[in-house]
Order: C-alpha cells, then sequence, then structure tokens
C-alpha cells in the first residue's frame, strides 16, 4: 500500500502533528496490506496538532467498532525505532481484541499476558 492511499484511506482519523502522521504512514508501510487496511477501517490515531493546545472529537463521530490510539508528544522526541514499535504495539492490541483496562477490572496476569501477545506483535513486523 502506499503512503497517498494511506492518507486517503485515514481521512480525518489520522489527527494530529505532521510528525504523527509520518510516523504512523512509516509504521504501516512495513505491515502487511491486509492488516493496513483493517487498522484503516478499525482506528483513529489521535496525537497534539502544532497549532493547537487542544481539539474535541464528537463521540458520534467515532462508531463502536472503531478504536482510538493516542500517540503522546513524549513519544515522538523517542528514537524512529521506539515510535514505530510503539505504533504497533498498539496497533496488535486492537488486532488482536485485547480488552482495555480502564474501568474494568483485570488481574496481573491477564494485563501481563495482552502486553506480552502485543509485543510479540510488534517484534514480528518491527525486528530489532
Amino acid at each position: 500500500m502506499k503512503t497517498s492511499q494511506i492518507k486517503v484511506g485515514f481521512g480525518y482519523r489520522l489527527a494530529g502533528s505532521g510528525l504523527m502522521k509520518k510516523a504512523v504512514i512509516s509504521t504501516l508501510l512495513s505491515l502487511p496490506d491486509e492488516i493496513v487496511e483493517k487498522v484503516i477501517r478499525k482506528c483513529w490515531f489521535v496525537g497534539s496538532y502544532d497549532d493547537s493546545w487542544a481539539f474535541v472529537i464528537k463521540g458520534r463521530e467515532i462508531k463502536n467498532s472503531e478504536y482510538v490510539i493516542f500517540l503522546s508528544d513524549q513519544l515522538l522526541k523517542e528514537d524512529k525505532y521506539q515510535i514505530y514499535h510503539t505504533i504497533a504495539h498498539e496497533i496488535g492490541h486492537v488486532l488482536l481484541g485485547h480488552r482495555n483496562s480502564i474501568g474494568k477490572v483485570q488481574s496481573k496476569v491477564e494485563i501481563r499476558r495482552q502486553e506480552n501477545e502485543a509485543e510479540d506483535f510488534a517484534d514480528r513486523y518491527l525486528p530489532t
């Protein structure tokens, strides 16, 4: 898949700085097309814009079948490998159907299992 196809596929669901968008697209370019297509359909990537402190996403804009992956400005200060690996790790959580522990009780064993699975996913596509 090409950069232009990824940009068009995401549309407004890739919201943040140019650096953040470049990092997401660069990560996706290293993944198989079938995974990229799923990510484009299921995910929003959200980070800070260079020229604003905040913005709003209206609840109805996000479908129940979609996920929001937030990328912090602090992450974007790391080296490229760490940025891409973290993005792939979060994509792994989505594609592996992991539960979110915010507002839901999860055992430490379950959290550790999910983290290991997401890490294995990232390592599979972005080896060191």
